[in-house]
């Protein structure tokens, strides 16, 4: 073997043994090869319209990057998202939370599987493909606003324990490294106000803390959960600290309406709250670091102190139910003045 073959064996050799510098290139350079792609987490959304927002401009916000797993099926799919079954856009919530994570840096890809009206029994029993595959490395289920109710309320709480669980289940058999959270939802305000209604002549809370103990009874019962997203209690902050209104039929100037038009839905502003909760607890991002520059905002026409203080509320929500929550995470966040916070809407 001449002297030449010799040295290329060797360097190849040399170049195959494990733990050995990179080549180096022209003038001795090392050789640096591109750094591995972040991460992706992808994540499902299971619920109905409280996620999809139903009003515009929440409902169909940043529907282009993220996926329906529904979407057009044909009017007599049990998944069919519309009763006549014709395409939806939806975007929503998880729209919201999917710019959030881009603003941040961070590598989510989004999907949800929604349906109008619908427990989580309903997606159990007829979405169970889709929600049980090992490709979901976060699942969020999102229970109906009534069912996790007292009966006296109006509510199913052991059909709701009883499916939440067996998703849960299904999602760690698939996957049983995934995240599973679930979703608490927000006191409906024309469930509380209006007469004859199941919480007439009861304040907004009353709905609030029934919503809190199913929720957390369920997650102190079943380890399976990896936590709550507290946004119904974020809610309850936001009215409790006068930022929000507290009756929107009798509206008061200077605060924010977290619902829509329907009393029901959230408005603009409950989507947002809801989306910097979510983000917060499936992320462990402190949500303040969004900033008043939030482009969501921009979008849904939230002016920046109005996002600043709806992040803050998210924050100190999601701290007050993990207190450790961010603490690695220092941001710096204007203070609001100590008592009640007015707005300048």
């Amino acid at each position: 073997m001449n002297q030449t073959l010799r040295k290329l064996l060797v360097v190849a050799l040399v170049g195959l043994l494990p733990g050995m510098p990179a080549p180096a290139g022209a003038q001795g350079r090392p050789v640096h090869t591109p750094a591995a792609p972040a991460p992706v987490n992808t994540i499902l959304f299971v619920g109905n319209s409280f996620f999809h927002g139903k009003y515009q401009p929440v409902l169909a916000y940043n529907a282009a990057h993220v996926t329906d797993e529904n979407y057009g099926l044909p009017a007599t799919h049990p998944r069919c998202e519309t009763t006549t079954g014709e395409p939806v856009v939806w975007g929503g919530i998880p729209g919201i939370f999917q710019k959030f994570t881009e603003e941040a840096g961070l590598k989510y890809e989004v999907h949800f599987e929604e349906i109008n009206a619908r427990p989580l029994q309903y997606h159990y029993e007829h979405a169970l493909p889709i929600i049980q595959q090992p490709r979901w490395h976060t699942v969020v289920l999102q229970e109906h606003s009534q069912w996790v109710l007292p009966p006296r309320h109006g509510g199913h709480p052991e059909l709701f324990r009883d499916y939440a669980t067996r998703l849960e289940q299904a999602v760690h058999a698939a996957n049983p490294a995934a995240s599973v959270f679930l979703f608490q939802t927000w006191p409906r305000a024309d469930l509380c106000y209006p007469a004859g209604t199941p919480f007439s002549g009861l304040p907004i809370d009353s709905m609030a803390r029934e919503l809190h103990a199913a929720y957390y009874g369920l997650l102190a019962q079943n380890p399976g959960f990896k936590s709550i997203a507290p946004a119904g209690d974020a809610w309850l902050r936001a009215v409790q600290i006068g930022l929000a209104q507290r009756n929107p039929y009798a509206p008061e100037p200077g605060k924010i309406d977290l619902w829509a038009e329907d009393h029901y839905h959230p408005s603009n502003w409950g989507a947002y709250l809801t989306a910097c909760v979510l983000f917060g607890e499936i992320t462990g991002r402190d949500p303040r670091a969004l900033g008043a520059a939030e482009q969501a905002a921009v979008a849904l026409g939230i002016s920046p102190t109005e996002a600043v203080f709806l992040q803050r509320v998210a924050a100190e929500q999601v701290q007050a139910a993990r207190p450790g929550a961010f603490a690695d995470q220092p941001v710096k966040s204007g203070k609001a003045a100590p008592g009640k916070v007015k707005l300048k809407l």
